[in-house]
């Protein structure tokens, strides 16, 4: 219901909800979503709510691999289901074959056109069908080529740009229309954040060239209150693409969106510094902070070049600093009174990013303090009981978002991080840099930093992955998407020298590649053993000995054949141990 009720407030005028059909899933639980009666209520609920604001509300199934080829059993039940579905009141209709199942082109086509022509063409007011093809991305593979070719014309084909997530630019949807033999339905994959999800996407709506397409959806994130700054520019680039003034747009959502003129200010401050995804697997990458990358950028060299900031430079930093304290702590106050839902989403960013500039305050006056040697054991102490306070929203947001998820999604909830692309990285160099000179001073040694988590890939189709700590794990940043790895690639990641690990745990994306590959584990990255691991679907896994020092795992194909591998999970699981800011500064407090 929010999700329609969203689409008549931002205007727009579509809105699509898919079930799944696995072919690992039980018999009992395929019956439920492909041979079952749902429940109408619900639905005619979603509906009045679409109907009202003019929105065309589109119900998917996900075939998945459930689906048996030459099955007139599937079909009939197929036919059945989409049946019921028109007598609740849908006229528009889709089928998914996104992110699992084979690459058949062939018998996706063949499924699409029955299901046009001996269902949608046999019933009245019936919307275009749109298939979402398992190859969703990119152009020029056979693929997509064949479904192009072989689909009806009147189906709509969607497709998410150049990458998984990307900017939709003229040159790839002319490629693509080409291969799917009409204009593609554009999924644009902003502002979602499930590849992400230690971030909150407030940021303006850009890269989308003026385009021909058959449709156009945004897939937002889980937050969905907090979607709809994103929305707002998205609906109104559909409206009018060739007018489109990204900036304007996105400062005029905040008093379209937020009626109170000091939680639109408020929202706008937080928003700015809240856009940008961080390193992912799929690269995609949004402005931060714009406003103050100019004056981060003179603050590093002026601190690079004289280990201080002008007097000039630390006020102008401080005032920034404390409007988005303040613009934190205000909506902390007032939206679970005015805005539930809303406050609700951001509770945990806020009470981050609030804590964040709290420290970054304290951090300019440790600089300035340890510049005229002053005792700065006072700042120290303020600084790490902000750290931990901290610490504590973030994991209360984790078992928040925990608790209000299903099962399978638990493991990825993520803790918030905030301003990570131009503030967070302007104080981590002048925290780190003071501590480690104190160190010096005390000690008359250099503090011992260990290299960095890093992910490595010798494989062609897989650039070299990105590594997330995250408490006691560290792994690969999930890839969302099948890699071909082929005989005698490997990919893997490394922890640095002074953690410890107990565990190994790969998710692949199927048996086939468990069966094909091997988990390897090194010391030092250059003699290899193999893990004798625990195989089953597409799990490897094994408890390790702490004292056997393992601080390199990959996944080698020893087979004959490329195999597709999904990245769900590659990680160590390590023995928590405190951030180097966090060691410096209890040194430094003894």
């Amino acid at each position: 219901v929010i999700c329609a009720v969203t689409a008549i407030l931002l205007a727009l005028t579509n809105a699509i909800t898919a079930p799944t059909i696995k072919a690992n899933q039980d018999k009992a639980a395929n019956e439920a979503l492909l041979v079952v009666m749902p429940e109408g209520k619900d639905f005619k609920k979603l509906l009045e709510v679409a109907k009202a604001g003019k929105i065309d509300f589109c119900w998917a199934i996900h075939l998945g691999s459930g689906f048996r080829k030459g099955s007139e059993e599937d079909y009939a039940a197929l036919f059945r289901k989409l049946g019921w579905m028109y007598d609740a009141g849908f006229r528009s209709f889709a089928v998914f074959f996104d992110d699992f199942g084979s690459a058949d082109a062939e018998f996706h086509a063949e499924i699409g056109n029955r299901v046009l022509k001996e269902f949608i063409d046999r019933r009245k007011g019936c919307a275009p069908l749109v298939m979402c093809p398992n190859v969703y991305w990119g152009f020029g593979h056979p693929y997509q080529k064949t479904l192009g070719e072989k689909l009806d014309s009147r189906v709509h084909i969607m497709w998410t740009g150049r990458g998984i997530c990307s900017d939709i630019t003229a040159d790839a949807v002319k490629k693509i229309t080409a291969d799917f033999r009409r204009p593609p339905f554009i999924w644009w994959n902003w502002p979602v954040n499930d590849y992400c999800r230690s971030k909150i996407l407030l940021g303006r709506t850009y890269g989308l060239d003026d385009v021909a397409c058959s449709g156009f959806v945004s897939n937002p994130m889980e937050n969905c209150e907090a979607s709809k700054i994103a929305l707002y520019g998205i609906a109104r680039w559909c409206k009018d693409p060739k007018n489109f003034d990204s900036k304007k747009v996105w400062e005029e959502s905040f008093e379209k969106l937020y009626k109170d003129k000091k939680v639109a200010k408020a929202m706008r401050i937080f928003a700015e510094h809240n856009s940008d995804q961080g390193p992912n697997g799929h690269g995609y990458r949004r402005e931060e902070s714009v406003s103050v990358a100019a004056l981060c950028a003179k603050a590093r060299e002026e601190f690079k070049s004289s280990g201080t900031l002008t007097e000039n430079t630390e006020e102008e930093l401080e005032e920034i600093f404390e409007e988005v304290r303040d613009a934190c702590a205000y909506l902390l106050e007032k939206l679970p009174q005015d805005r539930y839902d809303l406050g609700w989403e951001i509770e945990g960013w806020l009470e981050v990013q609030k804590h964040q500039m709290m420290i970054a305050l304290e951090t300019l006056e440790l600089c300035e303090e340890y510049n005229e040697d002053d005792d700065i054991k006072s700042n120290l102490s303020k600084i790490r009981r902000l750290m931990k306070a901290s610490g504590a929203a973030a994991e209360r947001h984790r078992e928040k978002f925990a608790a209000a998820t299903f099962a399978g999604d638990k493991q990825w909830i993520a803790k918030p991080a905030t301003a990570t692309r131009e503030i967070a990285p302007l104080v981590g160099l002048i925290l780190e840099s003071v501590l480690k000179s104190a160190y010096r001073r005390k000690t008359g040694k250099e503090f011992d930093s260990a290299a960095g988590f890093r992910g490595f890939s010798d494989a062609c189709a897989l650039p070299e992955p990105v590594v997330r700590l995250d408490g006691k794990y560290a792994g690969i940043v999930r890839v969302m998407e099948y890699n071909e790895i082929a005989p005698g690639e490997s990919f893997g990641i490394q922890v640095p020298a002074k953690w410890q690990t107990d565990y190994f745990h790969a998710k692949l994306g199927d048996a086939s590649a468990v069966k094909a590959g091997v988990i390897e584990l090194s010391k030092d990255g250059k003699v290899w053993s193999r893990l004798q691991s625990s195989n089953h679907g597409e799990n490897m896994e094994k408890p390790l000995a702490v004292e056997d020092g393992w601080k390199f795992a990959r996944y080698r194909n020893v087979s004959k054949n490329k195999i597709r591998v999904k990245i769900n999970q590659f990680k160590f699981d390590i023995r928590p141990v405190a951030s180097p800011v966090e060691e410096l500064i209890d040194e430094l407090l003894k």
